[in-house]
């Protein structure tokens, strides 16, 4: 089978030693594609570095809802953007658990920036689903992805009119997640995305979106290999650049 890791950051791997074994491994499972997503203008050129590096890496340049912005941070932004023509906006979104400074106008200033260069964003949700909505209404994107999302079942059919994909990790797993395997199922076919989360999700990196096709294989009750073939074909309509 083959897969794509549709969220991940390698640039946070500890070592270049744990990072080669993680991409090893990726190769060896059959991950033929990775959304690689940078988070701070500090981490930016390592994400771009790693895209050049390996094949199939697509890079993503974005400023996190964790985080405060830096002075220039954002015309560093479109810098990147401009450099790398088929880089994504992103990680960036909003976090209703974090009291980040000027979170919201951040947020605003990169889905700005992703619509003006005809960029797909890759966006990150915690309880703001209704405000994330109504932003995105006037974004005018051409495309972007719910990264691990967390939303209702119900609300699914109003991002995928706005263009929205939807990717799902490890969570679906946990016997406690029923809510979001009916969210699972709520997805059109053609928006389904899956991710590993890499490193976080522990040292198997990107060949661990293997174990989450799998999850949503028993929730959905349908083949793995139907399901990554899909997603495969969905990230590349999705990216554009596979």
């Amino acid at each position: 089978m083959k897969y794509f890791d549709a969220h991940c950051h390698l640039q946070d791997f500890a070592t270049e030693g744990e990072l080669g074994a993680a991409m090893a491994a990726a190769s060896t499972a059959g991950v033929e594609g990775i959304i690689c997503c940078g988070t701070v203008p500090e981490d930016w050129g390592r994400v771009l570095e790693l895209s050049g590096r390996y094949p199939g890496i697509i890079p993503c340049f974005g400023l996190h809802p964790w985080f405060s912005a830096e002075e220039g941070w954002l015309g560093k932004l479109e810098e990147f953007i401009r450099r790398a023509p088929g880089a994504l906006v992103g990680e960036t979104g909003l976090d209703g658990l974090r009291e980040t400074p000027d979170q919201e106008d951040n947020f605003l200033a990169q889905l700005e920036l992703a619509a003006r260069f005809n960029r797909p964003a890759a966006l990150h949700c915690v309880k703001s689903w209704g405000r994330m909505l109504e932003m995105l209404k006037k974004a005018g994107l051409p495309s972007f992805m719910l990264h691990a999302y967390g939303g209702s079942p119900e609300l699914v059919k109003d991002f995928a009119a706005l263009g929205g994909y939807f990717s799902f990790g490890r969570e679906l797993a946990d016997p406690a997640r029923g809510k979001l395997r009916e969210a699972l199922a709520a997805v059109p076919p053609d928006r389904l995305l899956f991710e590993s989360e890499s490193p976080e999700a522990g040292a198997a990196g990107p060949a661990g979106v293997a174990l989450v096709v799998e999850a949503a294989a028993i929730a959905l009750g349908r083949p793995p290999a139907e399901l990554a073939a899909l997603s495969l074909a969905n990230a590349k309509r999705f990216t554009g650049v596979l």
